[in-house]
């Protein structure tokens, strides 16, 4: 095998021990705390379906689905083929929808909530992260890319500042009803870089009266 390939793989098999499977852990148990039980769970952007089959676990869901626009040819969940804009599934088809560190690679983050917001029954859990200024725009640009380099999702970058998150969810019909914040996702030395104060868990519930 070629050196460069041998490098390559030592450092995706080094992420995925030191970082992906940590996250994985504490990303699952923080939204099932704020989701408590459940009875169906959908998981938008799902990726290979490890969080969202930890979350049914710890919630007691006997249905975990998940869509994703990339399938991947494992997954530990079934899996949807999704356009990244119109969920295929009906109104209240699911009693809870997690959004786990997606809606920052979404060109329209508003229409990907709404659509959350109307397959669920009762709230939508989402993990992403908050925006201080131009350093935390590049640390999070920059974890991005390391992340997602395995699986070749592209990045869009647009994290959002505290208030432009309040913002969206009124936009979507919606608002925050639980907060975990700050979070730790990552073990020293990775939290030194990548801040426990930009990851953050929030449950989103419609507004009374709102479509």
């Amino acid at each position: 095998m070629h050196p460069a390939r041998l490098l390559r793989e030592a450092l995706f098999g080094y992420h995925h021990r030191a970082i992906h499977l940590p996250r994985v852990e504490r990303v699952s148990r923080a939204l099932a705390a704020q989701i408590g039980r459940a009875g169906s769970l959908l998981d938008v952007g799902c990726g290979d379906g490890t969080v969202a089959l930890a979350i049914g676990q710890a919630v007691g869901a006997d249905r975990v689905e998940g869509v994703d626009i990339k399938l991947r040819p494992k997954t530990a969940i079934p899996v949807t083929p999704y356009d990244g804009k119109r969920l295929p599934f009906p109104d209240g088809a699911f009693e809870v929808v997690v959004i786990s560190d997606v809606l920052h690679h979404c060109p329209e983050p508003r229409v990907v909530l709404r659509e959350a917001l109307r397959v669920s029954s009762r709230l939508v859990a989402i993990k992403d992260h908050f925006r201080f200024g131009k350093v935390s725009q590049a640390i999070l640009l920059a974890m991005d890319v390391v992340g997602n380099a395995a699986p070749g999702v592209h990045v869009e970058g647009a994290y959002l500042s505290a208030g432009e998150w309040a913002a969206l969810a009124k936009e979507a019909g919606a608002r925050f009803t639980g907060l975990t914040w700050p979070l730790q996702i990552h073990d020293y030395p990775f939290r030194l870089i990548t801040q426990d104060r930009l990851q953050f868990v929030a449950r989103i519930e419609r507004i009374k009266g709102e479509a």
